[in-house]
Parts: C-alpha cells; structure tokens; sequence
C-alpha cells in the first residue's frame, strides 16, 4: 500500500468522487416583452443540455460507481449507461438516502463513499425519477413530482396574461435561470411617485425549479424604477405556493387563478410603501443587527446599503422605514438568484411588520 502523504493528509487513500457543477444561476435586469423574456429563459435552459425524465422503478436495483473521478449512478443491469451526478442530484440522492451530503461528498474517500452508498441503495426500495441534463442527473426526484419545465411554465404564464388581458401591459423587469428560475413582471401604467421623481411600479414574481428547488411562487412585487429594486410582498400576505407534486395540470391552473389575487395585493402593499416614508426607525444598527433571516455578511451590506441611500458618510442613528427596506433591497442584488428572492422578501415582511394595511 502507497503511504504517501497526499496533499489533503491522506495516507495513500484516493481522494473523495467529485460531481459535476449544476447549471449557473444567472440574473439578468431586462426591459423586455413577455415573448422576449420567455425565450431568454427557455433558451438557457436549452444550452444548459436537452432534457429527459428516467424513471426508476426501484433505486436499490440501481448503484453508484466511479467514472474518471465523478460520481455516476447505473444500473446493475445495465440497461443504461452510467448517468454522472451533478452537484444537486447527487444531494437529492442522499438526503432520499438519509446520509449527509457535505461529508459523503468532500470528506470520505473513494472506496468508503463507494461500499457505503451501494450498501444505502442495496437497502432502498422506492420509486423516484432521474431528471437528466445531457445524460446528467441534475436531479432525483418523487415518483409523485409534477414537472413544470421553463418552456410548460412560460406558456402557461403567457396564457394566463392573455386571459386576463395583461399581456399587452406587462414588461419583464428580470429573468433568473438556474437551479431556481424567475420572471419579474411589472405594469409600469400602475406607477405612483412615492417620493418626487422615485416611482415604483407594481407587478409579481413568478418562480418555480426544474431540479426541485423550489414549488412554483406567485409573489406580489414592487419595483422601485430609480434603482431598479424590487420588494417582494411577504411570506404571509400576497404569496402563492404551489408544490410540484401531484398534476402539472393543477399547477397551471393555480398560476391562472394566482395572477391576478397577487396583482391585488401588490395593490395594497403598495399603499404601505407608501407609508414607509413617514414611518421612523429608531437605533438603526442594532434594527438590522437584529434582522437574524439575514447572515453576518449581508446584515453589514445592509448598513452600507442604507448608508448610501441616507446620503451621509456614516449609518445613522435613525431613518425611515422606506430607506431601511431599501438598503434591504438594494443589499439583496449582490447575492446569487434564489437568496436574492428570499432577501427581497426579508424587506416585504419587515414592511409588514412596521405598517398595518
């Protein structure tokens, strides 16, 4: 046995499989008909690799094995190739197997990562399906899960629009693609200038996940113009969450009737941003210190975010709401697509807590 001490410290073990990296999250900030938008969307996935759904009748007649280094998922009778994982199937994989994530794949050498999941999946019997990105497993997923895929999702937003004749009205704000997709309508007709020459604009989000990252949200949203913010309504008012299980067709039929309940409500969160402006916020810095849906890092954005939004060299001591949720907004853009959605929804649920309807 070779007792060399590798860079990692092993002596003379292999190092941990690797997966391969999921499909980058991109955000981008657009000003775009809806068509335009959508085929943004679905063409990034498109480049992403063609996809195919594999059903797998029984994970334990299924193991895993080494391909050039990667973790690969076959069949033991090898009636399909190799399928390598990338990084989110292979994490949807062992939490269906109960093992943790983070130290089968980074902590545990070649050989025990190997004996240890074929002995999980020689344990396992259920049903699950392989969704696969050019022959990849970019996720595993229930036998129960409902798809709902970018091309699916665009057009059943595009029909929603049209019948409640809104097409013509809405620009798309911003397009995120990824493990998490996101589309940020706004109806620029319904502006109110909450302070002189800073119009906000109200409109919806709507995201969902084709690697079951998310349920399909319909989110009530405000998009302030000057800075290209948006305040998502919170979790509690003005949200609707649909899980992928069960019919696709359920799915696209709550989308139609969610439409136009979340436009109603941005209607009424909008009368409380507009209330922000005269609500004042004592003891600034430990206000945000306090705000523990935030990490250490991004609560510190927050306060330069607010800093500069105040106008002034140092975080004051106080300040109204409509400059703290801001900073929150304005801090939200520097993080990856997902949590930028979850932050911006962090500043609607601060708004709610500050100013009743």
């Amino acid at each position: 046995m070779n007792t060399s001490i590798s860079a990692e410290g092993r002596l003379g073990l292999p190092p941990p499989l690797r997966v391969l990296p999921d499909m980058s999250p991109v955000w981008l900030d657009v000003d775009e008909d809806f068509d335009t938008a959508a085929e943004r969307l679905v063409r990034a996935h498109r480049i992403d690799g063609p996809a195919n759904d594999l059903p797998v009748l029984n994970v334990g007649a299924w193991g895993v094995k080494a391909e050039n280094g990667e973790f690969a998922l076959a069949p033991l009778a090898r009636h399909h190739p190799p399928y390598r994982l990338r990084a989110n199937g292979f994490a949807n994989l062992m939490n269906r197997l109960g093992a943790p994530v983070e130290f089968m794949r980074d902590r545990v050498p070649e050989p025990l990562q190997l004996a240890t999941l074929n002995y999980l999946l020689s344990q396992s019997s259920f049903a699950a399906t392989l969704r696969l990105r050019d022959d990849e497993v970019a996720a595993v997923v229930s036998d129960r899960y409902a798809p709902l895929d970018p091309a699916e999702l665009v057009e059943t937003v595009r029909g929603a629009l049209v019948r409640h004749r809104a097409l013509g009205d809405v620009r798309v704000r911003a397009v995120a693609t990824g493990l998490v997709d996101a589309l940020r309508l706004v109806f620029p007709t319904n502006g109110v200038a909450v302070k002189v020459g800073d119009v906000t604009e109200i409109g919806i989000d709507i995201s969902s996940s084709s690697f079951a990252r998310s349920a399909v949200h319909v989110r009530s949203l405000l998009w302030r113009l000057i800075c290209t913010n948006g305040l998502r309504s919170a979790e509690r008012r003005g949200g609707f969450s649909f899980r992928h299980v069960g019919d696709a067709e359920r799915l696209k039929k709550s989308i139609d009737e969610a439409i136009p309940s979340a436009l109603l409500e941005a209607r009424g969160v909008l009368d409380q941003w507009r209330q922000a402006v005269g609500v004042n916020v004592e003891d600034l810095a430990e206000h945000i210190d306090q705000m523990r849906e935030l990490t250490v890092a991004e609560r510190e954005t927050v306060k330069t975010e607010v800093t500069k939004e105040a106008g002034v060299k140092e975080l004051p001591p106080a300040t109204d709401l409509y400059t703290l949720i801001n900073g929150v907004t304005a801090a939200a853009r520097q993080a990856e697509p997902a949590r930028r959605l979850e932050i911006e929804s962090i500043g609607g649920e601060v708004l709610r807590r500050h100013v009743t309807s």
